[in-house]
């Protein structure tokens, strides 16, 4: 049997309440031993953990889940995107028992490009420092240079590239692949050094992580003009080269804890979730130390991955 929810204790934020809130944030799952079971996101806590029952009354996992639960604690955010970067952060460090596992990277490759003095880019295997600054665009994140290379021979095969021109062949003329109708000719004079670079660039483009396109760290502002009872009207999102730092009720907050952040670590699924909402314009932009509003240069931007 399901426990009813006049059964559970809610919390918003550790204090108890009589009913689950309507407003945008994260949720937490405990068992009656103080357990986490699961951590959660919505615009709409209430609807969505009224889901959670619905669903838990068929038999699976969704059932497993919610016959346990004893407490729910919730967190108000201003809004979508703080509930996305919470929850995700929530989720690697706290590891509750019914999320998916999702392992911080430790040690990983990438791809970057340098222009040969024939006119043709080259892809080189980098060694993508999680803790590092993101100075130039990498492509796709790997576990090692041998995986670098086999992606780079299964893009050149399915899309006619020159492993010649791409600097993973040596010799001189038309390459073997050319002589096999697998290459389009750059190393043969059939295709110009644009045409290998254009398609190149489009092949790798889909596992694009940009570079940094700011001067330094980012309070970034999110806010909401019609908050219900206890939820904040704003938010502020630390960021620094794509790594989330955290989430503070103002930038004069956020400015004083980055003075305490020694380590920030790349996470995929944050940098993906930053971006959509650089493009979307759902942020204000300020320079975290200075507090100056920056402009985005990342706004309507549909061509970063």
């Amino acid at each position: 049997m399901l426990p009813t929810p006049d059964q559970v204790a809610f919390t918003v934020s550790q204090e108890p309440v009589d009913t689950l809130p309507r407003f945008s944030g994260v949720y937490r799952f405990y068992d009656v031993d103080g357990a986490l079971l699961y951590i959660g996101k919505s615009v709409d806590i209430r609807s969505r953990i009224a889901a959670h029952y619905q669903e838990g009354k068929q038999p699976g996992r969704h059932q497993r889940i919610m016959q346990q639960v004893a407490r729910i604690d919730c967190t108000a955010t201003a809004g979508e995107v703080g509930a996305l970067l919470i929850e995700n952060a929530a989720i690697k460090e706290e590891t509750p028992l019914y999320n998916r596992r999702q392992r911080r990277m430790k040690k990983l490759w990438s791809i970057h490009l340098r222009m040969h003095n024939s006119g043709f880019l080259q892809p080189v295997a980098a060694d993508f420092l999680i803790d590092g600054e993101r100075s130039e665009d990498s492509y796709g994140l790997f576990h090692n240079k041998r995986h670098v290379d086999n992606s780079l021979r299964r893009h050149a095969r399915d899309h006619g590239l020159c492993l010649r021109m791409l600097g993973l062949d040596k010799g001189k003329g038309p390459c073997f692949q050319f002589q096999l109708s697998r290459c389009d000719g750059a190393c043969a004079g059939k295709e110009s050094a644009e045409e290998h670079n254009n398609r190149l660039l489009s092949v790798l483009d889909r596992d694009r992580i940009s570079a940094w396109p700011f001067p330094g760290p980012l309070a970034l502002v999110e806010s909401n003009v019609k908050p219900l009872e206890g939820q904040p009207t704003q938010q502020t999102h630390l960021v620094n080269h794509w790594c989330y730092l955290g989430s503070f009720d103002s930038p004069s907050a956020a400015r004083a804890q980055l003075k305490h952040i020694d380590e920030h670590y790349f996470d995929r699924d944050a940098y993906h979730l930053l971006l959509s909402a650089f493009r979307k314009g759902r942020l204000s932009v300020f320079d975290a130390r200075s507090g100056l509003e920056l402009d985005n240069p990342l706004l309507g931007d549909m061509t970063r991955s």
